[in-house]
């Protein structure tokens, strides 16, 4: 059935087969990919089967191993490359614990570079190659970005559009994947450009461009020096006048770009011969391929989101035990949903932004009801933030509804914007803390750090879905830019919550529970585990712990933390996050500051590196911030001995280590 693809597992064995497989290639490889993706490990399913046939003519055509070079925006696109790069056996393992990743990684191949998960970054990367090819006399190497039209959008990728066009000589390559839509449908107005050419009668027009400066380059002979340049600026002169005001070549040669196309992306020999073709042009190129996303699946959908990505069997998670005894409840994200609904039709002031994850942050669904409260920027935080600072300015109260890895990308913008004139914005982080299969680019685990450190600044965190609603209210309502992280999870059963006696105050703890034998101050996602923590040992030891729920970083509650400091032998802080800069860090900083005794704080909290995919609760479980693992940590600092200090103590060292 994959007889093709069995002999392409390499770009070596690929380039044996006669051009006539490479369709055939292409179906199996397109079935391939559904029956595993879809039918097993679930993944960003759509992204790869629009670019099947396009990364088969890459390798086809290209030496990508030590000579030129592709960098994949986002890693969406990436599936099919792997397959192609050896990968195709360990495939069923993909965004599986200890499995392969989801996205481009270089520790599984050399045809990686890069590990990307965050969109636009592809033509920084791929023109610094360029540039360095050139600058080391590797004229005959070939630097290529392949980056959707959604990506196109963000600051940096029009950046790197803007500097790369004014280079000249350069073997630097753009294939601009033209599918219409990212997550969902592509927003503002470069896709309205887009959307309108491929709507018009210019697509056959813009080939027999083509052809004419390309018969205009071959008529013009001899060296490819000033000559050539001097035409190609006539013919790109000429060819303006015959260019419709929709065609988007205009936009990329008044960049500097030779524009080349569009040409059909799921058609191999057209595209072979494109890369024939731009191999003779020398200046930064454009190439222009139309795709059809999720090609091959579930095609008369007309749900955008239907393809995107595909959810993992439940064969593959039917072993894995629930991440805490009590997470049955709402996801956090509905909970957010259904929070912000309540608010915009409370108060007509209220309106919400994301960044191209409507589907991801939920606020689809409010738009359907109140399309005009809920803005979908693209994929640019940046301006995600300084749009919200605009809309608080005029008046508006904004909920700007970012993951938090996403969120750090705009750290300018929450110092200049929010944080420097005291802008309230109310900053919903989502994904906040370790995310499961999409891994180390997306785990949300550095946003502590990268807000605490602003003044002018408030930080909260719910331990369930009452508080996370009361916390959105609150926030909203402050005379300061507020943040609330929640993590990927469902929250405990609402009829399993603690009761919610004591109401938010800025800056105020609430102690859960009381006992003389220590004290462990949760944050945010880590208040139920470490409850349960506390009851493993409680059974095992009877030993009495005090059990707090931080609700606040920043400020927070140095009083009560004082004198939980002075009165507990042993404290223990425990969260979803870095342990450097994090929660942790916070209440150190503190004692030393204060001339409390530090040596006897310990932070549970991930160690010094990135935490790779796998599902949630594995991944807990090997930074030991699952409640047995919490258990441990606490276990071995109390001196204690059982079946968690046991157990855990190989993969807790990392996290329970002592800092002072």
């Amino acid at each position: 059935m994959y007889d093709l693809l069995e002999k392409a597992n390499t770009p070596d064995g690929l380039k044996e087969l006669a051009k006539s497989d490479l369709p055939k290639l292409a179906d199996q490889m397109r079935q391939f990919i559904i029956e595993t993706v879809a039918g097993r490990t679930g993944g960003h399913l759509g992204s790869g089967l629009g670019t099947v046939e396009l990364t088969i003519a890459l390798h086809y055509f290209y030496n990508l191993l030590n000579h030129d070079s592709v960098v994949f925006d986002v890693g969406h696109q990436c599936y099919p490359h792997k397959l192609l790069t050896g990968r195709r056996e360990r495939f069923g393992t993909l965004r599986q614990y200890k499995g392969i990743s989801g996205f481009p990684d270089p520790k599984e191949s050399p045809f990686d570079l890069v590990k990307t998960g965050h969109g636009g970054t592809s033509l920084s990367t791929a023109l610094g190659i360029a540039v360095a090819n050139k600058r080391q006399g590797f004229a005959d190497r070939t630097s290529i970005a392949v980056i959707g039209d959604g990506a196109l959008q963000e600051g940096q990728a029009l950046e790197a559009l803007n500097h790369g066009g004014d280079m000249r000589d350069l073997k630097y390559v753009i294939v601009l994947n033209d599918n219409e839509h990212g997550i969902g449908p592509a927003t503002g107005a470069l896709a309205n450009y887009f959307s309108k050419f491929r709507t018009s009668q210019a697509y056959t027009s813009a080939k027999k461009d083509i052809k004419k400066m390309l018969k205009m380059l071959d008529d013009s002979a001899g060296s490819f020096g000033r000559a050539v340049h001097d035409v190609l600026d006539h013919v790109k002169a000429g060819l303006h006048g015959l260019m419709p005001a929709t065609h988007p070549g205009v936009l990329f040669e008044e960049l500097g770009y030779f524009y080349y196309g569009p040409i059909d992306g799921h058609d191999i020999e057209q595209m072979l011969e494109a890369f024939e073709n731009i191999q003779r042009i020398p200046k930064p190129v454009v190439l222009h391929v139309m795709t059809k996303k999720g090609k091959g699946f579930n095609n008369d959908e007309p749900d955008h989101y239907a393809y995107h990505a595909a959810k993992t069997h439940s064969k593959l998670t039917a072993h894995l035990p629930k991440e805490f005894k009590l997470a049955s409840g709402p996801a956090y994200t509905d909970v957010f949903v259904e929070k912000t609904f309540e608010l915009i039709e409370k108060d007509e002031k209220v309106i919400a932004i994301t960044a191209a994850m409507l589907q991801g942050t939920g606020l689809e669904k409010v738009q359907q009801k109140h399309p005009d409260r809920v803005y979908d920027v693209g994929m640019a935080e940046q301006h995600a933030v300084g749009f919200a600072q605009g809309l608080k300015l005029g008046g508006l109260k904004p909920i700007c509804a970012v993951y938090s890895t996403f969120m750090q990308r705009s750290v300018d913008q929450l110092f200049q914007e929010l944080a420097l004139i005291k802008t309230p914005v109310l900053m919903a982080l989502d994904r906040a803390g370790l995310v499961g299969p999409d891994g180390a680019t997306h785990n949300g685990v550095f946003d502590i750090a990268y807000l605490s450190m602003l003044p002018n600044t408030v930080l909260m965190a719910p331990r369930d879905a009452t508080e996370l609603k009361d916390m959105m209210e609150f926030g909203l309502e402050l005379s300061l830019p507020a943040a609330v992280r929640f993590p990927r999870t469902k929250a405990p059963a609402l009829d399993k919550e603690l009761p919610h006696d004591q109401p938010l105050e800025l800056g105020k703890a609430e102690v859960l529970r009381e006992g003389d034998d220590g004290v462990v101050i949760a944050y945010g996602s880590m208040v139920y585990h470490a409850l349960e923590a506390a009851d493993l040992i409680e059974e095992r030891h009877n030993k009495k712990l005090t059990i707090v729920n931080a609700r606040f970083a920043k400020p927070f509650d140095e009083s009560l933390f004082a004198k939980l400091i002075e009165k507990h032998p042993h404290v223990f802080t425990v969260e979803e996050h870095v342990r450097r800069g994090g929660f942790g860090s916070i209440v150190l900083e503190f004692a030393n500051r204060a001339r409390l005794e530090s040596g006897k704080i310990e932070v549970l909290a991930i160690d010094d590196r990135f935490v790779d995919h796998g599902a949630r609760v594995e991944v807990l479980q090997e930074v030991g911030l699952d409640p047995e693992g919490i258990a441990a940590s606490i276990e071995r600092r109390l001196g204690l001995k059982g079946s968690g200090s046991e157990s855990g103590s190989t993969r807790n060292v990392s996290a329970g280590s002592s800092v002072s």
